[in-house]
Order: structure tokens, then sequence, then C-alpha cells
């Protein structure tokens, strides 16, 4: 009977007790579990983003490296076609310093061609002509740029 008494007080007073912790317990576990639930759907939520922005500055760092690339091929490009004409200029010049040589050396070849051909004329005259044949061949001379 005692046995009794004591599950009656227990049932009347401990029970509503314990009840109201164990639900207190369950209602701090279940909360636990939704502020888990929510800071994992938070940080789901925030790695997306995160691997969104990631993607988002990537692309952009392409897009700015490809636009460097073709601003850089444009200068190329535009220093090119502004020292064409400087290098036009000096093949033209190189090419007219070329043939102003050549002309020079074969003038002078012409001239020492020349004086070695007047000097063996020279030669060739002097010694095949006599005095006589020699005043004739000035009289022609003379005659010919007279007339």
């Amino acid at each position: 009977m005692a046995f009794a008494i004591l599950f009656i007080v227990m049932a009347k007073f401990a029970y509503p007790a314990i009840k109201k912790a164990m639900e207190a317990r369950a209602d701090k576990i279940q909360g636990d579990l939704d502020a888990a639930d929510a800071a994992r759907s938070e940080a789901e939520s925030l790695r997306a983003e995160y691997d969104s922005k990631i993607a988002e500055a990537q692309a952009e760092a392409s897009r700015i490296l490809e636009a460097a690339r073709a601003e850089a091929e444009q200068v190329r490009q535009e220093r090119l076609a502004a020292i064409e004409p400087e290098i036009e200029e000096k093949r033209a010049q190189a090419d007219a310093d070329i043939e102003a040589a050549k002309a020079r050396a074969l003038a002078d070849v012409r001239a020492q061609v020349t004086s070695l051909a007047v000097g063996a004329a020279e030669q060739v005259v002097r010694s095949s002509l006599d005095e006589a044949s020699y005043s004739r061949l000035v009289d022609d001379y003379i005659e010919s740029v007279g007339s």
C-alpha cells in the first residue's frame, strides 16, 4: 500500500514536473534542430551566392583580360601602321642610296677606262705618227671643228 501511495503522490506531483521538463527538453531539442536546419539552409544559400559571385568574378576577369588583349593587339596594329611609312621611306632611301652609289661607281669606272683609253691611244698615236701625219691629223680636226 505504501507503494500505491508513493505512486499516487508521484503521479500527482512528480509526473507533471517530469512531463513538463521532458516537454521543455523536447522543445529545446526541436528548437536546436530547427536552428541547425535554418543555419544549414542559410549556409547553403550563402555558398550558392558565394559560388555565383566567384563565377561572376571569373567571367568579369576573363572579359577584362580579353579586352586588354584586344586593346594590346589594336595598339600593336596602330603602331605598325604608324611606323610602316617610315620603314617604307627608309627602304626607298636605301634603294636610292644604292642606285646613287652604283651610278658613282659606274661613272668612276667610265672615267678610269676613258683615261686609260686616252692614255693608251695617245701612246699609240705618238708612236705611230710621224710629224707630217700628226700635222695632217691636227689640221683635219681643226677643219672639222670649224665647220
